[in-house]
């Protein structure tokens, strides 16, 4: 069994310019460190504020969490980027957490639209129950006159 490895080559943006930064990356007990070739600090992230982000599937892109920098670190080593999904808590490389969000967004859809069926079976009649005997029969029947013409002219085989 390989043992796990504590640093690695990155690619770090300050998220203040452009300019690439080919950098090392420490993963300390509770942050990862970001220094320069030369061996100054850039940046420490900790764990519990690393995300995920966008990117292809042979790369893993860190963001911090609720930052107003715009920084960001790539990482293109997969053994490498196993290590920081293990040690951080948003990070999912598995592709779990997107599973678990999917099924959640098709279960909470298949009860809006459970309700919604439900409404029209059983509210629909309710109210219309309720509130028939409170219309005047001229209006009933005229909305009956117009939902008539309606009904002729779609089924009217010349149209």
């Amino acid at each position: 069994m390989n043992a796990p490895m504590a640093s690695g080559a990155g690619v770090y943006f300050d998220g203040v310019t452009s300019t690439r930064h080919e950098v090392l990356v420490v993963l300390k007990q509770a942050s990862l460190q970001i220094s320069s070739h030369d061996g100054q600090a850039l940046s420490e992230w900790p764990y519990n504020e690393l995300e995920e982000l966008s990117a292809p599937d042979n790369l893993l892109r860190l963001g911090r969490l609720n930052s107003t920098i715009l920084e960001r670190l790539e990482i293109s080593d997969k053994a490498f980027g196993a290590e920081i999904d293990a040690r951080a808590a948003l990070v999912d490389r598995t592709g779990a957490l997107q599973r678990r969000q999917r099924l959640s967004v098709i279960a909470w859809s298949i009860g809006a639209t459970t309700s919604l069926l439900l409404v029209a079976w059983f509210g629909v009649p309710a109210i219309a129950e309720r509130l028939t005997p409170l219309l005047p029969a001229a209006v009933e029947r005229k909305l009956g006159d117009a939902v008539d013409m309606q009904i002729r002219g779609m089924l009217d085989p010349r149209h």
